[in-house]
This record gives structure tokens, C-alpha cells and sequence, in this order.
């Protein structure tokens, strides 16, 4: 088991460093859909007790990001299709009405911390390194939860991230293979915070521009399920 492992956070104890490190792999595909994850095994990676490597998996298993067999062990879950479409409905009817509550009433605090978010995206994508693919993701995933707390929606959030759990690794897999332009999604993400900084203009068609935001994917969708039919599952 190949695993990419970055330095715990301050402050994080054994379960949530398990948890963040692992679902990290998960979403960046590092951890592949079927794989088996051996409890005793994560446990010498990452230098803990069994214990909180068995409560990240059932962390991640309340995502849907792990199936966890009894007696037979755990594997990180096959992409479904019907999840992945809950997915992207549940963000799709949310966040613009989220924006549209927001728009041209964003706190101060929150101008900055999505500014400070979005010159990340630019300069990450400005460095075209291996990692900026993965880099990039975490930051869009931190832009988006930003809104939401911005318009005070935190367990709306935590929600929305459990469902969009397999939505999301289809997209990581779109931007791998059909080498989405990540630049054009900052872009977009730009014109968002336009929005919510002076308030939506009449010929901004917010939900036209949200189905498009979000449902890129979808263009390359069929060579995906093509290209990789053993990450997919009823």
C-alpha cells in the first residue's frame, strides 16, 4: 500500500491525522476504489494503535468512502453512479441559492479570506507542478466550503461533503484524463466572488452558470466510465 503522507497538524490527534491522510488518497485516487485497507498495517504507517485507524474508517465509511465487511476487513468504496448524481443535485439546487443570499453582503472578513483563497488557486496553477492537480482540488473544496460559512450553512456543508464524496473523485479523474482547464475553473471562481462582492447583475443567469460550473464533467464523462470501468460499481 503506496500512500502519500503529509505532516500532522497542529493540534491533531491520532484519529484525525488517520482520517485527513486517508481521505486525502481517496479523493486524489492514490487509494484506488476496491483496495483493501489493512487496519494493522495503516497502523505502522502512520506510527498509532489500531484504534483510531478503525475510527477513520468508520469516518470514512459514513462518507461513503470505504465498505467495511465484518469478519472480511475494509476497501475504499467503487464510484457509484447514483451517489455521484446525488452529488451533483445537491449542490446544484444549494450553492446558488446560498450565493444568491449572499451576493452583495459578504462580510468583510469573508472578501478577504476568499481572496486570500483564489490568489492560492492562481499561484498554485502558476507553478504547473506534479502536485498541482491535487493542490488545486483541496483549494476549489475550500472556495466552496468558505460560501458556505460565509452564509452561516456549516452543517449544510458537512453534509453536502458526505454526499458529494463520489461526484468529487469523478472529477479529480476528469482533470487527470481529459486535462480539464483548471485555469478556467479559478476564472469562474473569480466571477463568483465578483457576484458576491457587488451583487448579481440582471444578464447573469446564476443557475444556467452553476449547472455548467459544476457539471464539467459531464462532457467527458462516457470516456471516463470507458477508461476506467473497474473504479465504477452498481
Amino acid at each position: 500500500m503506496k500512500l502519500r503522507i503529509s505532516e500532522r497538524r497542529k493540534k491533531e490527534n491520532n484519529r484525525e491525522y488517520a482520517y485527513r491522510v486517508l481521505r486525502d488518497n481517496i479523493m486524489t485516487m492514490q487509494l484506488l476504489p476496491g483496495e483493501t485497507l489493512n487496519e494493522a498495517e495503516l497502523a505502522e504507517i502512520f506510527h498509532v494503535s489500531r484504534t483510531p485507524v478503525h475510527e477513520a474508517i468508520i469516518m470514512l465509511k459514513e462518507e461513503m468512502l470505504v465498505e467495511v465487511y465484518p469478519q472480511s476487513g475494509s476497501k475504499v468504496s467503487y464510484i457509484n453512479i447514483n451517489t455521484l448524481k446525488e452529488g451533483y443535485f445537491m449542490r446544484s439546487v444549494l450553492e446558488p441559492e446560498i450565493l444568491a443570499t449572499l451576493a452583495g453582503s459578504l462580510s468583510q472578513d469573508y472578501v478577504e479570506k476568499i481572496k486570500e483563497n483564489l490568489d492560492l488557486q492562481k499561484k498554485v496553477l502558476e507553478e504547473k507542478n506534479e502536485d498541482s492537480i491535487d493542490a488545486f482540488f483541496k483549494l476549489d473544496n475550500k472556495f466552496h466550503q468558505l460560501i458556505y460559512q460565509a452564509g452561516n450553512k456549516n452543517n449544510v456543508w458537512r453534509a453536502v461533503r458526505r454526499v458529494s464524496s463520489h461526484y468529487d473523485r469523478v472529477r479529480y479523474l476528469d482533470a487527470i484524463m481529459s486535462k480539464t482547464d483548471l485555469e478556467a475553473i479559478q476564472k469562474e471562481h473569480e466571477k463568483i466572488f465578483h457576484q458576491l462582492l457587488i451583487g448579481y447583475t440582471e444578464d447573469f443567469d446564476l443557475k444556467k452558470f452553476y449547472d455548467r460550473h459544476l457539471g464539467i464533467y459531464r462532457k467527458n464523462f462516457q470516456n471516463i466510465l470507458e477508461h476506467y470501468p473497474e473504479y465504477f460499481g452498481i
